[in-house]
């Protein structure tokens, strides 16, 4: 297609929302070819889950074993009772998507192919959802290959009960109007944990003396210690205090009541849906929006507010409240327009998000943009396709600027040089780039086999090119701006006397800690799962991921088993390894400002019957 065509696509994206001017009573034919979902009557609720995840232990997912992760997949260290270690089904759903802009939909709903009156019209609301259980034993070492490393001594132990479930109402009273809504209900847990690029860690790790400057750290009414920016920003609470003191701790343990498990509920998504002339299809609310075809990495999804896990891919992620607006044309084309605004925020700041997709022989092909005027500009591409029996996928994002704070050492290294205390090895000086192009780019293989026997083999890998990382010749400077964070007023261009601050001066951009994730340029991740091994319930998984640029990484192996229909059992192992301070070496280390070395944890779990209502 000529850059001439192209442009004519992407202008006709542009207009589509001034279509509504049209006074013509003939509808749009809407897209017949099976690649396309529905636009206005896809289920928020859908499995979209290719095998429950048992992959790492809860305690650094900050998530319960058994807790529901809202798509019906369940997070690592269990399995979920209902289904098999692998529903071949289901891993069809979830890279086979009717279109690249995906919203999860209800486990009992059937699509319609066109908005037929006798489809989309019901009596009453619906309500329907999902509810899981189950109790996880989970152990970790820190020590590993140290002197001190013990198999019977792990450095710390833990034994949870879960419950939870997803609670949805769907009301459709008219043909052309829909309202949706989604609960979820979760046990809490002490310690909670903070999601910071795509891991999440035990808030107990935190060290509260060594907060950013701003930071502030306050007890609440219930002893808890909630951490906040400097703008007042709830960033994670920290448990009571155990008031134990050191002898006792030394002293043998007598066993513990415990505490009682709470329970916490809030509004995942609510939007409303409505047909105009069969021609315009508007969702207005808040709604998961999945605009990429990655797995483990997906650059392209930047309308979500939380980026994809690579331990945990299938994990519902939190939409923002914005207004879509699609225009089918042709047999085979999408036309999708996206405005996304926060609480606060001015006229200008709303961020808008156009594309266009349109099928290209066996697969799917995707252009689209995302603007906000205080973020760096983006232009996207999506394919997905299946060539035999092996699928592929692909994203690659143009960047004009990047949104992240970088670093690199300063001219004047005095203030370390004369560091009584030699902790502070290097002065670093933050910097952004706002003119120059940045490519993040990631391609993927899935591969499916089932055999008469009933086993099934799963296989999916991926590439992830980050362009905003850095060379290896700078993986070095990762402990200094991990100590940086902690640190703001170290920086090297900071001038904290006022008195000496030139004309004009302002202060260095702050690293956040989404600033030190992904910080190399080459990553890997790849799934190899086996179900239903010689026509029994078991099954066998391996998850990888890997920082090519550091060689530091993950491996957990997990074997469940299936028993009584509703139950199951699954044991999993997390090892990371990588040299001190690599990045997956032990992620968590970044807290506590302590040297990362290897760990290895175990986690079993006892999954409860549970399944959809």
């Amino acid at each position: 297609m000529t850059a001439r065509r192209w442009t004519a696509a992407i202008l006709l994206l542009v207009a589509a929302p001034f279509l509504l001017a049209q006074e013509g009573d003939a509808p749009q034919s809407e897209p017949s070819d099976p690649v396309f979902e529905d636009p206005l009557f896809d289920d928020p609720l859908a499995d979209d889950s290719f095998f429950e995840d048992p992959f790492a232990l809860s305690e650094d997912a900050g998530v319960a074993p058994g807790t529901n992760t809202g798509d019906g997949s369940t997070p690592r260290g269990t399995v979920d009772s209902a289904s098999e270690f692998i529903d071949m089904d289901e891993l069809d759903a979830l890279f086979a998507t009717d279109e690249m802009i995906d919203d999860a939909a209800d486990p009992d709903a059937v699509q319609a192919a066109a908005p037929q009156a006798d489809l989309l019209r019901t009596e009453g609301v619906r309500w329907g959802g999902r509810i899981s259980g189950s109790v996880g034993l989970d152990f970790q070492w820190d020590d590993v290959w140290t002197p001190d490393f013990g198999i019977f001594d792990p450095t710390g132990e833990s034994l949870t009960p879960t419950i939870a479930a997803d609670l949805f109402f769907d009301a459709r009273p008219e043909e052309e109007f829909r309202a949706f809504g989604k609960l979820q209900i979760t046990t809490t847990a002490d310690g909670g944990g903070l999601d910071f690029g795509g891991f999440t860690f035990t808030a107990g790790q935190v060290d509260e003396s060594n907060l950013p400057e701003g930071w502030t750290a306050e007890e609440n009414e219930d002893g808890e210690t909630e951490i906040r920016n400097e703008e007042g920003t709830l960033i994670i609470t920290l448990p009571a205090e155990d008031e134990t003191d050191d002898e006792a701790e030394d002293e043998e343990d007598e066993g513990s009541t415990g505490t009682a498990p709470g329970l916490e509920i809030s509004v995942f998504e609510l939007f409303a849906d409505y047909v105009w002339k069969d021609t315009l299809f508007f969702r207005f609310g808040k709604h998961t929006i999945k605009w990429g075809t990655g797995y483990f990495f997906s650059p392209a999804d930047v309308l979500n507010l939380t980026a994809v896990d690579a331990e945990d891919p299938t994990a519902d992620r939190e939409g923002p409240i914005s207004l879509r607006v699609l225009y089918p044309f042709g047999i085979t084309g999408n036309a999708y327009f996206y405005a996304i605004t926060n609480t606060g925020a001015g006229p200008l700041d709303v961020a808008i998000a156009p594309k266009v997709e349109f099928a290209v022989g066996s697969g799917e092909v995707g252009i689209g943009g995302y603007y906000q005027r205080t973020l760096a500009p983006r232009l996207v591409g999506l394919y997905s396709g299946s060539f035999g029996e092996i699928d592929l996928f692909g994203e690659a994002v143009l960047l004009y600027g990047s949104d992240r704070v970088f670093v690199t050492p300063s001219r004047d290294q005095s203030a370390a040089e004369e560091d009584p205390d030699d902790d502070l090895e290097m002065v670093l000086d933050t910097y952004q780039v706002s003119d120059a192009l940045f490519l993040d780019a990631t391609a993927g293989v899935r591969y499916l086999k089932e055999w008469d026997g009933g086993t099934s083999l799963a296989l999916i890998g991926q590439y992830f090119w980050n362009g905003e990382g850095y060379a290896a010749a700078d993986a070095s400077l990762r402990p200094a701006a991990v100590r940086l964070l902690a640190n703001p007023g170290e920086n090297g261009l900071a001038i904290e006397d006022e008195a000496a601050q030139p004309e004009g001066y302002e202060d260095p951009p702050a690293l956040g800690f989404g600033d030190l994730a992904n910080w190399g340029r080459h990553y890997a991740g790849l799934t190899v799962a086996l179900s239903n091994l010689f026509d029994t319930n078991l099954g066998l998984s391996v998850f990888g991921l890997v920082n090519m640029s550091d060689w530091s990484g993950i491996v957990t192996p997990a074997v469940s088993w299936r028993f009584l229909e509703r139950f199951s059992l699954s044991a999993s192992a997390r090892f990371t390894f990588g040299g001190p301070d690599d990045e997956f070496t032990d992620p968590a280390a970044i807290f506590s400002g302590e040297t990362a070395e290897p760990t290895f944890g175990l986690t079993f779990s006892l999954s409860m019957p549970g399944g959809s209502f």
